[in-house]
């Protein structure tokens, strides 16, 4: 298959130019597609504070990591507001997201997508969709060109498989295998151009489909789950180290090894784990032409993009969704994350606001890794479904289905009563507003109206 073209047009001038400039970092993490967007987000109650930093005297920013007023600060380093909304979409109540470059390094490589509600093709309006969302977390290295690219594109190539909605599994696989593909042809254009391209990037994936949750995994970033108050931490995804795909990469060819060197004080020291060829330390990326061009050197076995999938259903019992890049995971275990998050929770749960509890919490987690001396780009992003010191205090009611019509309505001597009990689910994937049903009655159960909020940030 030949995607040479496919996004030359849209993406093809500022994704190669701005390359040699990535140093500068113009392009920001959160930078919306469209203007309109930022609208329909709110921002993190904290006050931004001004921060000044010495980008390159990494000494000195090792040391404000270590000052007690760094601890005391209520902000971050080079703080920008988070990102949350109290938009819903079907079990998905609210959300919250932000991305910090650290203390060490002058620019970030991360990159957050997040599309709250999924719009249906026009060439496929007609097909009835249950409520979708897209949550994406790119780490980046190398350059941040394969992380914009993943962020602006990736969805894309999901969602556009024929198979989507229905078959969300077998849509990812094809959806992440077109984007590789697409993205070393760009690089490779590039290469033929005389412009280096040699960025690569990890990605994780959340694809809310009704009410079942797809995790799809490339790299070393990661997706945690909180159930039952937080009382249960289950990791969604796997860490992909060299070590830990050790047979897979020696049968392929490749080589696992770990650098060695000597700290301040003239102590060995151990530095991470890597393959080669690509000299990563992980094993699973999009993009690194060098590590899987035979040209280059690289060997396609060894690096891989292909995805490792998890599928369950979301129940009452699950609490939210944390997504991190590996810069939050090199100093905070899955669990320390998680209780982070909740001890958060707790002590702010009077506000009974749960995006600006999720948009607190965000901050408070990233914070907490920094002070544990993260030294890479830190990235957290919650997905929130139902936080019990935060239950709606609002009427649930039941979807009107085929079954409820076959069943008989006790009769009521309050008709206001009897109307609640048969109205809509939020929680059904295909839901309709029963108001709306009541307007017009030649609507069917299963005829949309168009809705669907697309929102996209990076």
């Amino acid at each position: 298959m030949n995607n040479k073209g496919t996004f030359k047009n849209r993406d093809i001038n500022t994704f190669l130019t701005n390359y040699q400039s990535l140093d500068k970092q113009t392009k920001k993490p959160f930078e919306y597609l469209n203007l309109a967007y930022s609208k329909q987000f709110d921002f993190s109650p904290i006050k931004k504070q001004s921060y000044s930093s010495k980008a390159n005297d990494t000494q000195t920013q090792y040391k404000s990591l270590q000052e007690a007023s760094f601890l005391r600060q209520s902000t971050l380093p080079n703080y920008e507001p988070t990102r949350c909304s109290s938009l819903k979409n079907g079990i998905i109540k609210a959300y919250a997201a932000n991305t910090n470059q650290g203390l060490v390094r002058d620019y970030n490589e991360d990159r957050v997508s997040i599309i709250l509600n999924i719009i249906k093709p026009q060439s496929r309006e007609n097909e009835q969709w249950p409520k979708c969302s897209y949550f994406g977390v790119y780490d980046g290295h190398g350059g941040s060109a394969c992380a914009d690219f993943l962020r602006d594109n990736l969805h894309q190539f999901v969602v556009k498989e024929p198979e989507f909605p229905w078959n969300p599994i077998n849509a990812i696989k094809k959806g992440f295998e077109t984007a590789e593909k697409c993205f070393l042809q760009m690089a490779q254009d590039s290469f033929n151009k005389g412009i280096p391209e040699r960025s690569g990037s990890c990605a994780v994936v959340v694809l809310i489909v009704g009410d079942s949750c797809y995790v799809a995994n490339v790299g070393d970033s990661r997706a945690i789950l909180s159930t039952e108050n937080g009382r249960k931490v289950i990791d969604l995804s796997k860490d992909h180290k060299p070590e830990l795909e050790k047979e897979r990469i020696i049968k392929g060819g490749g080589q696992v090894y770990q650098t060695h060197g000597v700290n301040e004080d003239g102590q060995p020291v151990l530095g991470p784990v890597r393959v080669n060829p690509g000299r990563l330390s992980v094993s699973r990326t999009f993009g690194d032409i060098e590590a899987k061009f035979e040209k280059f050197g690289g060997n396609p076995k060894i690096v891989i993009a292909e995805p490792e999938i998890k599928h369950f259903k979301i129940v009452n019992q699950h609490d939210f969704i944390v997504l991190g890049s590996d810069g939050i995971f090199d100093t905070m275990s899955s669990k320390d994350v998680i209780n982070g998050v909740w001890k958060d929770i707790q002590v702010n749960q009077n506000t009974k606001d749960l995006p600006q509890m999720m948009s607190n919490a965000v901050e408070s987690v990233i914070k907490e890794s920094l002070i544990r001396k993260s030294t890479d780009n830190v990235t957290l992003l919650i997905i929130a479904f139902s936080v019990t010191p935060l239950r709606e205090e609002e009427i649930r009611v039941k979807t009107i289905s085929y079954i409820d019509k076959l069943v008989k309505i006790p009769q009521s001597s309050n008709p206001s009563n009897l109307r609640l009990s048969k109205f809509n689910d939020e929680n059904n994937p295909f839901f309709m507003n029963a108001q709306k049903l009541k307007q017009n009655p030649k609507l069917t159960k299963f005829n949309f109206e168009d809705n669907l909020r697309y929102r996209l940030i990076g």
